[in-house]
């Protein structure tokens, strides 16, 4: 009986395929760092006695070849989007709405837990004597709910957490969630977890009307933008045909500024770092991202105030836009810095406290609950 043609071309290509996958895993170069995803990528494992016995050497092994898979970008991909369009991304930590944002999933919170942070930024506040301003910025998914399917919109625990916030005794809160859910679904990014210029500019105003400052106007910042980019919500997601954002800078007009880093030794006159622009990731353009403690002088109003500032990664846009309010910033992520925030105050003479953060760190960051 003849074979007929088309299996034995069957058979060749299959068999053509089994080769080919082995062959490139062992003749493409290896990665070390994922751009896409922004990770380091699994290292070759190595057999010991003790993962023989721990029974987790198969694992690492496969792994490393999933992270060297070739096409690998494209594979992930594909599954994201498959997950995406057979309606079960609420399985992912990363959720598209209906307009293309990407989305973190809703945080997850012990009302006890965040209780213990909210007392410990009323006892910095009780020792040093100052008043202490709490900035709890709303998740892009709680502000956007809207254009989320019901069922998922429903999920965002964020109004109890805010309310619980707010009720606090000890801190002054300011007041975001129902200026952004009124006019912010546009104040976050479309790839990044982040607040825009505009949110920012909000949240600004609202602090300087909380702390009885006045707020400068939008027109009193000079704003740049920079095209393309593309924040940690899309490359978490693999939802790589996500379109990339518009990057806004705001920057102070008048301000002459000295900038230090508790562990730099240089001196800066600037607030934005462009060449942060060169890597994968552009956010530490503002003030070169996060540093144990970072003091901005501002030489333009060297009488001014000192507000000291408790914050995560939103403070590094913030601060900008209060540098011509105050004399001096000191920028502190707990982190990093393992110190007294009280001795800092101290130190540099602080006249106010902010605490700057998602709510999501608000909830979840375990440096506020070893707060010193």
């Amino acid at each position: 009986m003849k074979q007929k043609p088309l299996d034995i071309v069957t058979v060749a290509l299959f068999s053509l395929v089994l080769l080919a996958v082995p062959l490139c895993w062992l003749l493409c170069p290896r990665k070390t760092f994922s751009d896409a995803e922004r990770r380091y990528l699994s290292e070759p494992p190595r057999l010991s006695a003790q993962r023989l016995k721990d029974w987790n050497f198969d694992d690492a092994v496969e792994t490393y070849l999933a992270d060297q898979l070739p096409g690998r970008n494209a594979l992930v991909g594909l599954d994201a989007y498959t997950v995406l369009l057979s309606g079960r991304q609420v399985s992912r930590e990363i959720w598209m709405d209906r307009e293309g944002f990407l989305v973190e999933e809703p945080v997850k919170a012990a009302p006890d837990q965040i209780e213990k942070r909210l007392n410990r930024m009323a006892a910095l506040g009780e020792k040093t004597g100052l008043p202490v301003y709490v900035l709890a910025v709303p998740s892009t998914g709680y502000v956007r709910r809207g254009t989320l399917p019901k069922a998922l919109a429903a999920l965002y625990p964020d109004a109890g957490l805010l309310q619980q916030i707010a009720d606090a005794p000890g801190i002054v809160p300011v007041p975001l969630a129902e200026t952004f859910l009124k006019e912010g679904q546009g104040w976050y990014y479309r790839t990044d977890h982040h607040w825009t210029g505009a949110g920012a500019y909000a949240a600004y105003r609202l602090f300087m009307e909380a702390a009885d400052h006045e707020a400068l106007a939008y027109d009193a910042f000079f704003h740049h933008t920079v095209p393309g980019y593309v924040g940690s919500t899309r490359s978490r997601s693999a939802l790589w045909l996500t379109r990339p954002d518009t990057l806004t800078v705001d920057e102070p007009m008048d301000a002459r500024v000295t900038v230090t880093f508790s562990d730099d030794e240089k001196v800066y006159d600037n607030l934005f770092f462009f060449d942060h622009l060169k890597e994968y990731d552009w956010y530490p353009l503002f003030l070169d991202g996060n540093h144990p403690v970072t003091v901005v002088e501002n030489g333009s109003a060297p009488d001014g105030p000192t507000l000291l500032m408790v914050k995560d990664s939103f403070g590094n846009t913030l601060a900008p836009l209060l540098v011509p309010t105050y004399g001096r910033v000191v920028l502190v992520d707990p982190r990093y810095y393992r110190g007294s925030v009280a001795d800092l105050c101290s130190r540099y003479g602080a006249d106010e406290i902010l605490f700057c953060y998602s709510l999501e760190r608000i909830c979840t960051d375990l440096s506020l609950s070893v707060l010193k």
